[in-house]
């Protein structure tokens, strides 16, 4: 049992992270909502923006987890990873448009295209460097939700986004305009490696012993299965097939 309520910000994050008048929802709302009932936890959800949540549990240390949380060294330094599954970065473009470079050197070395990245994001230290490099050279346009990465695309503002396909898939899916079948091409881009996505406890707010208790119930209900089960009631199963592996 948990020594105290454990705090999750909510950040929007398509079928991911639902946020209504009902209340939080999605596939890790509702599959840490489980989890922590198994291990006696209750959880807080306090809405906020991608951002905020961030901030809320590597700097101002006001939250206790934050999940979904790609992993890179920068926040191993801060909080404790737990290793849930593996999501495939994908270059996305309108399938319309040219087709996109094969590889990390020729999306660089194309300075004429321009990407849309949510704020915040990470999938890991080659995406981090890439990002950085697209910064350098003035090529990327950050925004805050994925939404906005979308009506981007359709509207020829930027040629690229990198996400996992379920994030676009269910951000699009949200919105009163629908993504049309095979209206978005998803690329892989070869030096870009599948991304370690899990969460992050906080080494300032938890204890060792409940950092404990949520890590091994969260490992074990992954391994179980039970996490890509929730995976499959927000997503078609052939979304989860080409996306997610399990650990």
């Amino acid at each position: 049992m948990c020594s105290r309520a454990i705090v999750v910000p909510a950040a929007p994050t398509g079928f991911n992270v639902k946020v209504t008048d009902e209340g939080v929802s999605g596939v890790y709302p509702d599959w840490l909502r489980e989890v922590s009932r198994k291990a006696g936890c209750q959880l807080q959800f306090p809405v906020v923006p991608r951002a905020r949540a961030d901030s809320m549990t590597f700097v101002s240390h006001q939250a206790d987890i934050l999940i979904p949380a790609s992993q890179n060294q920068e926040r191993d330094q801060k909080a404790q990873f737990v290793h849930l599954v593996n999501l495939t970065p994908t270059l996305i473009t309108l399938s319309t448009a040219p087709l996109p470079p094969k590889d990390l050197r020729s999306l660089v070395e194309r300075s004429k295209l321009r990407g849309a990245l949510v704020r915040s994001y990470s999938w890991g230290d080659e995406y981090d460097a890439l990002v950085q490099k697209l910064t350098d050279d003035n090529r990327v346009d950050f925004v805050n939700d994925l939404g906005t990465v979308g009506r981007m695309l359709r509207a020829g503002r930027v040629d690229f986004t990198i996400l996992p396909p379920t994030l676009l898939h269910s951000a699009l899916q949200t919105t009163a305009d629908v993504a049309q079948s095979g209206e978005f091409r998803f690329s892989p881009v070869i030096g870009l490696p599948k991304s370690r996505v899990g969460a992050y406890l906080s080494r300032q707010t938890l204890s060792q012993t409940d950092r404990d208790l949520l890590s091994n119930a969260m490992v074990k209900s992954a391994r179980d299965g039970n996490l890509r089960a929730v995976f499959e009631k927000y997503y078609p199963i052939e979304v989860v097939a080409a996306d997610i592996m399990n650990n």
